[in-house]
């Protein structure tokens, strides 16, 4: 089969796709584009999520990775892929291997890849990885732990200490305790649990935990923290009167959050109160990254601040490009994948969650009320996402059409300003909503996003993109049909 890396490394089916052999290939592959780069010297870190047998899969990689004299740092239990950025960082590696499929649902896993400066594979990375794989031969050489142990290849990988002084050196703890909050946090069964509850219990929090242990099932729910599946953590918000509720991903990189009334706060809203905190409260300046669907409130803060905006396609690894550039501040996706690079170039969901928490330390209510701060800056702003299904195969010839629609000259009642074609069509309205049209990257879907300034032009807006693209989608030639008997 053929590895393509996407937005954020290889996933694929365990058994079907995601082998052991498959997993020893693209190590391989890594330990090709380290020596090439002439960081292979300084060794790799290697850590793994909660999934069916992520354990077992990491030891391949290191293993291969020992096998060609590479050193590997590995984690003995999951952890955090930030934190295995972090610490590639930290300790001076030169790359980092997550046995991961993040958000996905169970029967899957993957390989994220993290680059010397602690950040996402770049696309340039990503591409070569590709080629190096497809000069890997079915059967790649590895040492088990012992054997690279007797070697002195294998190593522990244990950063806690460390990473956990680094958040108390950017989060405000001593405010935390004071404030002695109640907070609840739902891990969706994922790896941030032990290292989340841990970091709030220091901070002098009452913590309630909502699937914290380890379930490689996830319950039968994906571990992302969408609104759908947060029902149980808005429910236990308001029964228990937390101050706020915090999720996260599987492997702890994205953020999720519920407010203090118990009802869901999007990801947009939370990139929006955090940047407004690190501009107002810690004084902190420089430029502001979001992706083609991300949040206009992040355009306004920066603008009456005279910063400057810069977006990107979607996937995170465009924004980490920034994120390595200086004089960048904050860069955030529509999926809940902050980073900062004050702290390092990788989104971290942990972090972000302590910041959320900081934010309602600090002004004595909730981030409901924090959001209030911003729309007093930004003025109000809803937010909504909607998918229409599309064939198979069909994305590349609607891609071409959407680059090819005129701009028109109003939509659902207001003039259009200006469109961006970052990724897919935003077409920007005089009072600063938008409207995105842009096929998936991961699934064969057709994404419609809106932001306006009321929940009805929200609507409104969704099913004037709806309109828009019933031609599209009709001129798109269907998908050729499978070839063979």
């Amino acid at each position: 089969m053929q590895i393509r890396f996407g937005t954020d490394g290889w996933r694929g089916v365990i058994a079907r796709d995601f082998t052991f052999d498959n997993v020893r290939r693209v190590a391989a592959a890594v330990a090709g584009f380290l020596e090439e780069t002439g960081r292979a010297g300084q060794g790799v870190a290697v850590g793994f999520d909660r999934r069916f047998l992520s354990r077992e899969f990491a030891a391949e990689a290191a293993g291969v990775l020992a096998a060609r004299g590479i050193r590997v740092w590995v984690a003995a239990e999951p952890v955090p892929t930030p934190v295995v950025s972090w610490a590639v960082r930290r300790l001076g590696l030169g790359g980092g291997v997550v046995i991961t499929a993040s958000h996905n649902p169970p029967e899957w896993n993957g390989v994220k890849f993290k680059e010397h400066l602690g950040c996402a594979a770049r696309t340039a990375t990503s591409a070569r990885l590709e080629e190096l794989l497809a000069g890997v031969p079915e059967t790649v050489a590895c040492l088990g732990p012992t054997e690279a142990r007797r070697r002195g290849l294998w190593a522990a990988l244990d950063v806690w200490d460390e990473y956990r002084q680094a958040l108390w050196e950017f989060v405000d703890r001593d405010r935390i305790r004071r404030a002695g909050l109640a907070v609840g946090v739902d891990a969706m069964h994922g790896c941030a649990a032990p290292w989340l509850l841990r970091l709030l219990d220091e901070a002098g929090c009452r913590v309630e935990a909502l699937r914290a242990d380890d379930n490689p099932g996830f319950g039968g729910v994906p571990p992302e923290p969408l609104e759908e599946h947060l029902a149980g953590l808005a429910a236990r918000v308001r029964e228990a009167g937390l101050a706020v509720g915090l999720a996260n991903d599987g492997d702890a990189d994205r953020i999720g959050a519920v407010d203090e009334r118990g009802h869901y706060f999007s990801t947009q809203r939370i990139f929006a109160v955090i940047l407004h905190h690190l501009l107002e409260t810690k004084g902190l300046r420089g430029r502001v990254v979001r992706s083609a669907s991300g949040t206009v409130m992040a355009d306004l803060m920066a603008r009456r601040r005279g910063l400057g905006v810069v977006e990107t396609p979607i996937g995170f690894k465009f924004i980490g490009e920034v994120l390595l550039e200086p004089g960048t501040l904050i860069g955030g996706e529509e999926s809940g994948g902050i980073g900062i690079p004050a702290f390092g170039p990788e989104r971290d969901g942990l972090l972000n969650a302590l910041l959320l928490v900081e934010i309602v330390a600090g002004r004595g209510h909730g981030i409901r009320r924090a959001l209030d701060e911003v729309f007093r800056d930004t003025g109000y702003f809803a937010y909504r996402r909607v998918d229409l299904p599309l064939a198979p195969g069909r994305a590349p010839a609607v891609r071409a059409n959407l680059e090819a629609l005129a701009k028109p000259a109003d939509l659902a009642g207001r003039r259009v300003l200006r469109v961006s074609r970052t990724d897919g069509l935003r077409f920007e309205r005089e009072d600063d909503s938008w409207l995105l049209v842009r096929p998936s990257g991961t699934e064969p879907k057709l994404r419609l996003y809106a932001e306006a300034r009321s929940r009805e032009d929200v609507t409104a807006l969704l099913e004037a993109g709806r309109r828009l693209v019933e031609g599209v989608l009709e001129s798109a030639p269907p998908a050729p049909a499978p070839s063979g008997p």
